[in-house]
């Protein structure tokens, strides 16, 4: 009896070693799709800088990610040095089956969803959205929901907040630290930018090229020099990112951006305390919804903007 007593112990330890190796069998055998995912942006933005900017995370999260994936297969999917993105062989089959999944998971959802989805979503987003996140993202919801129409605004931050619900039904906008409502997406540094080849920011009054009034960038601006005893005129006035880029590169003017907009432009450098510019605050960017009810198509991007947009961590 003592010796059956001994040996159950060893049974049941041997029976929870047996399950725990099979469980851990089964989590290194599923591919999670966001990390199939980051692999697929990685190699089709061509580097980890710009597929961290189309998935709306961090360099060190989509390296995160990879890696966890190259543990999760068990192989390489980038030959050394892994900064020339050259696939090993592994990775080029991996690449195709990553494709397929995703597919798939986007029809299965489609399948899964009784009836037609169809009607208009209005939608507010600031220029950097409107102009670099969401054309893919949108693309790829269309794909899903062929008889959903989206009409996307670029709007100002002010005019977005009063028209989120009775014009808007979602908004991606800009606030000050701990102002927003929603969903956290993403934090930036504004700063200020000049072009390399030409010194605006030592002229008085300073030149501006800023955004129409009711930015939160602008008002930060023309609050911040005025503070600092600056003097100031806005000698360029656009609702267009790309404008107010191109009067900076020009030379004609100081220009107010979040850094991600002008992070890829080689020709323009940021002004700081040593230019004579006082630091900016950081900008919070918050996908909102209308406090009412939505119509199912809206939901339905929402909820998909949830999914590929994940909230700041």
């Amino acid at each position: 009896m003592k010796r059956d007593d001994q040996s159950h112990p060893a049974t049941r330890s041997g029976a929870d070693d047996d399950l725990a190796d099979r469980k851990s069998m089964l989590r290194g055998r599923l591919l999670a799709p966001e990390l199939l995912r980051a692999f697929v942006a990685v190699v089709e933005c061509n580097g980890y800088t710009p597929a961290a900017r189309y998935l709306h995370r961090t360099q060190a999260a989509i390296s995160q990610q990879i890696a966890r994936l190259e543990d999760c297969v068990g192989f390489d999917l980038f030959e050394k040095p892994k900064r020339q993105l050259k696939l090993t062989e592994q990775g080029k089959v991996l690449l195709d089956y990553a494709r397929r999944l995703l597919s798939l998971n986007n029809e299965t959802m489609e399948k899964l969803r009784p009836g037609v989805v169809s009607g208009t979503v209005r939608m507010g987003a600031t220029n950097f959205y409107a102009t670099r996140v969401l054309p893919s993202l949108l693309a790829e919801f269309s794909d899903i929901y062929p008889a959903i129409h989206i009409d996307l605004e670029v709007g100002i931050a002010d005019e977005m907040q009063r028209k989120l619900g009775p014009a808007f039904d979602l908004t991606i906008n800009a606030f000050q630290g701990g102002e927003g409502n929603g969903v956290l997406l993403r934090k930036d540094p504004v700063v200020w930018a000049v072009s390399k080849k030409a010194a605006p920011h030592s002229k008085q009054p300073v030149p501006l090229a800023l955004l129409p009034k009711g930015s939160l960038l602008r008002r930060w601006a023309e609050e911040t020099l005025t503070a600092a005893g600056k003097r100031w005129v806005v000698v360029q006035e656009s609702s267009s990112v790309e404008v107010l880029r191109a009067s900076v590169l020009a030379g004609l003017a100081v220009g107010v951006f979040q850094e991600a907009t002008i992070s890829d432009v080689a020709e323009i450098r940021s002004l700081g305390p040593e230019d004579g510019f006082p630091s900016l605050p950081s900008s919070e960017m918050w996908l909102e919804r209308a406090n009412r009810e939505l119509p199912r198509a809206a939901k339905c991007l929402y909820e998909f903007l949830l999914e590929q947009l994940p909230p700041w961590e």
